[in-house]
């Protein structure tokens, strides 16, 4: 049976991420048919990162990886913003913050290049695949450790999103360790 993996890396760290279980479900069902009947125009990804920070939607990009009886194929499709940034009220328990939630899409180069990709596993069989979001940040405050990451994602426009990483809590270590060498 073939199955899709649904990998998220969050701004390229290692760090423990809140996948809901309704998301494991809907992808452990998620076939080889459900992914060649994506259409690359209709694929959506929303980032809600805290006030503060800024996110570099032009460098965040959508990674699909494919094992097959053709050898490996490596996708990255970069996105574009689909509407500007909107500021959001998020209420937890007795705290109320303010997140900034970026509404992304496929560039046009990168539509193409889904198609081509969905192309090669026509007459193929997939061993897996394996999809992941890579949001990047263009800027944080100086003082923050890490930062709380949310990334839905729409494959089809019937279907709406589905939350990929609710609420992630990740170091900003590794990125400050790149950004001083």
């Amino acid at each position: 049976m073939k199955k899709i993996i649904l990998f998220v890396l969050t701004l390229s760290l290692c760090a423990c991420t809140s996948i809901p279980i309704s998301t494991m479900a809907k992808m452990g069902t998620f076939g080889l048919d459900d992914f060649q009947a994506i259409k690359s125009e209709e694929i959506r990804v929303k980032i809600s990162i805290p006030d503060g920070f800024v996110l570099a939607p032009e460098k965040s990009w959508v990674g699909v990886d494919i094992n097959s009886s053709a050898g490996t194929h490596y996708g990255e499709f970069k996105l574009t913003e689909l509407l500007p940034p909107q500021a959001s009220q998020e209420s937890s328990f007795l705290t109320k913050k303010k997140v900034i939630v970026y509404s992304l899409r496929f560039d046009q180069t990168s539509e193409l290049e889904f198609n081509k990709l969905q192309d090669f596993l026509f007459n193929r069989t997939a061993d897996d695949i394996a999809i992941r979001v890579v949001p990047k940040l263009q800027s944080y405050p100086d003082t923050a450790e890490s930062i709380e990451v949310s990334i839905d994602l729409q494959l089809s426009a019937g279907e709406g999103y589905f939350t990929l990483v609710d609420k992630a809590e990740l170091s900003l270590d590794k990125l400050r360790q790149r950004k001083g060498s």
